[in-house]
């Protein structure tokens, strides 16, 4: 049964449209400056813009999760009215944010396998942008934190009420 959850948010993930898109976006850019910023500290660099970087996808997420537990009020209401459990909801929630993520690292990658493509092609010379150990942990330092805001949504959507879908129709 969880896995046939996971598959739904999915595809609820997908309809939400516009706010899905932008926060692919989001997360494609703050992934990008995470493995570039991680890249540079593992060759010396900084720890201080590695951390401002992981705070600012711990406040976008702590974001994302607060709109998703907000935009989906009425239908974990509904959802409860048919005996869905909170552990339930909680994989709801899980598939929508990974979905985001998951996203987010792959138009990474193709923008990264296109530049070196291009910068290859006209400069003769492979650029380094950043390392693909720098991407990977990059990636799960992201997938790390969105679960705070899986924690976030998940917590306003245990308060919700089975009466809540009643009360909107």
């Amino acid at each position: 049964m969880t896995f046939r959850i996971f598959v739904k948010s999915l595809w609820l993930a997908v309809r939400s449209g516009k706010r899905f898109l932008l926060f692919v976006v989001i997360y494609a850019v703050l992934l990008w400056l995470t493995a570039d910023r991680l890249d540079s500290l593992l060759n010396g660099g900084e720890y201080a813009t590695l951390f401002i970087f992981i705070g600012s996808v711990a406040v976008i997420a702590l974001i994302y999760g607060i709109l998703i537990s907000n935009y989906r009020k009425v239908q974990v209401a509904t959802l409860r009215c048919l005996g869905w459990t909170s552990a339930d909801i909680k994989w709801l929630f899980i598939g929508e944010l990974m979905l985001v993520c998951f996203l987010a690292a792959l138009i990474d990658l193709e923008i990264t396998v296109h530049y070196i493509g291009i910068v290859a092609n006209f400069a003769g010379t492979i650029p380094a942008i950043f390392s693909s150990l720098a991407f990977g942990v990059a990636f799960a330092i992201i997938v790390g934190v969105q679960f705070l805001g899986v924690f976030v949504a998940w917590n306003r959507m245990l308060k919700v009420r089975p009466m809540e879908a009643l009360r909107k129709a």
